[in-house]
């Protein structure tokens, strides 16, 4: 029995000492070996003063969209730069304008700029959706990458408060 007693303690000395073991001083939420970079929250959202967001497939020649796009905090540190890019079908995306540095700024767009852009008559149920790849110093990040989420807030609720991560300009 007393031999049980000596084999439980050595074991929770030693386990003990294996889980403290591993603690370092750089243990905690953010390591600071690891840089973390300021990437500013961008809207991009319609503009008064333009069409609606469907582009009328029998009348596309007076399609005439409005967006804005610009930093939602007001006074947040900008990023270098942003390239503002269309994504046709939830699939090829383009860039529609590049090294945009002041914001927030205004876009037009037209049924034939998106022809152009794509080498392809707009057809219907197409979808266009406009918004901005956001550059920190040399760092792009996409706002539709080929995989995983874009440059989006990804916080739910937050367009109940003027917050728009695309626009989307449909084709019926």
């Amino acid at each position: 029995m007393k031999q049980k007693k000596i084999n439980l303690l050595t074991a929770f000395a030693f386990s003990t000492l294996a889980i403290f073991s591993g603690c370092s001083k750089d243990d905690g939420p953010i390591p600071k070996n690891i840089s973390i970079e300021d990437v500013p929250a961008i809207s991009t959202n319609i503009e008064t003063g333009g069409t609606a967001a469907t582009i009328t497939f029998t009348s596309q020649a007076s399609f005439q969209g409005k967006f804005k796009v610009a930093l939602f905090f007001a006074g947040a540190k900008p990023p270098t730069k942003v390239d503002v890019v269309v994504r046709k079908n939830t699939a090829s995306v383009k860039q529609f304008k590049a090294d945009v540095t002041a914001l927030p700024a205004s876009f037009t767009v037209t049924a034939a700029d998106i022809a152009t852009l794509f080498g392809a008559p707009l057809t219907l149920n197409d979808t266009y959706d406009f918004a901005p790849d956001i550059w920190v110093g040399t760092k792009k990040y996409e706002a539709f990458p080929a995989t995983g989420v874009g440059s989006g807030q990804g916080i739910t609720g937050m367009s109940s408060i003027g917050f728009g991560e695309y626009v989307r300009y449909s084709v019926k």
